[in-house]
């Protein structure tokens, strides 16, 4: 018995139905969480430290993001399209505090609002001259490179701010004691950079309250217990003094009213009409 071989067009005919039917819809593509390894101590340090003091920032809030190498997908159905961020910040989500393990665009409504990246050997260059596009090319707001070294950068902080299709650089505005900081409009705070046992790291500063941090939240919990401690003994103290005051001017009134009422009996009883001390002229 012969075999007839099937001609190539009747292979692509067979072959089509299983190809589309294998194709992944949008919902069906996976969107995994990716590793990530500091590639070196001061870099992880500066993440970290960074997150810590923005999380303590923003302690209060209750839809505001704040997220550490969290992955952002960006475009649906299309799981290569990722970007992994140092440190971000968003706005306006629902229920920040829930354990993401991937950050979807589409799902969450919008990308992130702010991006901090620190800068290492192996990404420095990309981040200067790609990083910084792709972010804005996505919506981010404001885009940040932070370099825990001290040689990887021009300046150990560097921030810009999209504007359209294109980024400006962050200027400098003025701090008490003649210190500059580098103000987010996204953020509302004016940052800076300080060493700490090595890396240089973010600092962050509340221009209302001047309350600084750099990541190291225990030490400012305790200045500010010890500050409010402080204004707690001196509100005690004033309204002690002010108490104070409010009796001895009631004495004072208490003794110019008795005064007043013997001066009267004492006209009375001399048949003086006029104030006390005074010659009369008859």
């Amino acid at each position: 018995m012969s075999i007839t071989r099937p001609s190539s067009t009747e292979l692509s005919a067979v072959a089509s139905p299983v190809a589309e039917a294998v194709a992944p819809e949008p919902d069906a593509v996976e969107y995994p969480d990716r590793l990530w390894t500091a590639p070196s101590v001061w870099h992880g340090d500066a993440v970290r430290f960074a997150t810590t003091a923005l999380l303590h920032h923003f302690r209060d809030h209750d839809d505001v993001l704040v997220a550490m190498e969290l992955v952002v997908y960006y475009e649906r159905g299309n799981n290569r399209a990722w970007l992994q961020p140092d440190v971000q910040v968003v706005f306006g989500v629902v229920d920040p505090h829930a354990n993401r393990r991937t950050f979807k665009v589409w799902e969450e409504g919008k990308a992130p609002d702010l991006v901090l990246e620190v800068a290492s050997p192996s990404t420095a260059e990309n981040d200067a001259r790609h990083a910084a596009r792709k972010y804005t090319r996505i919506g981010v707001r404001e885009y940040w490179r932070l370099d825990p070294t001290g040689e990887l950068t021009g300046t150990p902080l560097q921030g810009y701010r999209a504007n359209g299709s294109r980024h400006d650089r962050v200027e400098s505005v003025p701090g008490p004691g003649g210190a500059e900081y580098l103000r987010s409009a996204v953020l509302g705070l004016d940052l800076s950079t300080a060493r700490r046992n090595g890396p240089t790291v973010l600092v962050t500063r509340d221009p209302r309250t001047g309350e600084e941090c750099d990541g190291l939240v225990k030490k400012y919990d305790r200045q500010r217990r010890i500050a409010e401690a402080g204004t707690s003994a001196a509100d005690d103290e004033l309204s002690s003094i002010q108490a104070r005051i409010s009796t001895a001017r009631e004495r004072t009134r208490i003794a110019e009213e008795r005064a007043r009422v013997l001066e009267q009996r004492l006209r009375e009883l001399t048949g003086q009409t006029g104030p006390m001390g005074r010659d009369s002229k008859g």
